[in-house]
């Protein structure tokens, strides 16, 4: 991934759905951060809300499917799910999608 990728992950996000719409079967909530400390850049999956994935267009183009699951995983507590799942949520809510 580039750097201008990263930045701009929204419009990556929208082309990949784009792309591979009828052949998505499931989605995974994550988050990312870039880690800037290496010389090489470094991307750090973190619980959803914690980093700068465009959950905006995400979600909106989650919902052009039908019937695909966005699921979370790899999380440490119940906590970190339940901070996640509101996040998510909120996002959702912003933008008048419900789950």
């Amino acid at each position: 991934m580039k750097r201008r990728d990263y930045f701009n992950n929204g419009k990556l996000i929208k082309d990949m759905f784009d792309r591979l719409g009828p052949h998505i079967k499931s989605c995974h909530a994550k988050d990312i951060t870039l880690r800037e400390d290496n010389y090489i850049p470094q991307l750090d999956e973190l619980r959803a809300g914690l980093g700068n994935l465009d959950y905006v267009v995400y979600l909106k183009e989650l919902t052009k499917l039908n019937d695909v699951p966005l699921m979370m995983e790899h999380l440490e507590t119940a906590e970190e799910y339940d901070l996640a799942a509101r996040y998510i949520r909120s996002v959702g809510r912003s933008i008048n999608i419900s789950f």
